[in-house]
């Protein structure tokens, strides 16, 4: 699983090391970043990289309603590439979710309900990237009338969202959860990114990165 991650990026090195085409003027480093929030992502637009602002839990295309986005914000590596909420967008729009690091809970031993974050990052503490999918979703028209009925500016009433891949943990992150994100180096990124016929089987073990605690 992955609910929270960091974005402590500098935007310079950022575009150097995704091959950005676009302005990195709009990106703000973070934290922490949520289910629900904004966030930059990277995707291939008329065959260079972009970097651009979508909402953390994908909503499929055909959704009657933005809130199943809520439920979608990871997305199984091993059934991505079947699962209805996720398989068209496995074959047609995949992102990178740059970032430093994620976030896990423990609970605290003798801490009654209370959880200690822990945060994981490579060891060099450097910029790896999520493999994502990402949808464009359009609300429909009545929904579109109740939510800017009392706005004087009209928002666009097309969403687009995203989903972070997890997998299984490797021995380190088995200790704080039962799924770890999908970590890929950023110079591997473009072979995510080229639509094709890659299937969930088909990641090669040397393009991802594994994290170290750190607290």
């Amino acid at each position: 699983m992955c609910g929270r991650f960091s974005e402590l990026v500098d935007p310079m090195t950022l575009g150097d090391v995704l091959a950005l085409a676009d302005s990195l003027s709009t990106f703000t480093p973070r934290t922490a970043v949520s289910p629900g929030q904004l966030a930059s992502v990277v995707v291939r637009a008329r065959g260079e990289n972009v970097l651009k602002e979508m909402r953390w839990g994908l909503i499929p295309h055909w959704a009657d309603d933005e809130r199943i986005g809520a439920k979608l914000f990871n997305a199984r590596r091993e059934t991505a590439d079947q699962k209805p909420a996720f398989r068209e967008a496995w074959r047609q729009r995949r992102c990178l979710v740059p970032s430093t690091g994620f976030y896990e809970w423990r609970r605290q031993e003798g801490g009654g309900a209370r959880s200690q974050p822990f945060h994981f990052q490579q060891r060099d503490r450097g910029v790896f990237c999520f493999a994502g999918l990402w949808e464009r979703w359009e609300r429909p028209p009545t929904r579109q009338e109740e939510l800017f009925a009392d706005t004087f500016d009209t928002p666009s009433p097309v969403l687009e969202t995203f989903t972070i891949l997890t997998q299984p943990p490797n021995d380190l992150v088995g200790e704080y959860h039962d799924r770890m994100p999908v970590m890929l180096k950023p110079e591997h990124g473009a072979a995510w990114l080229e639509v094709g016929d890659l299937g969930a089987d088909d990641f090669v073990d040397d393009l991802l990165v594994e994290p170290v605690e750190f607290q």
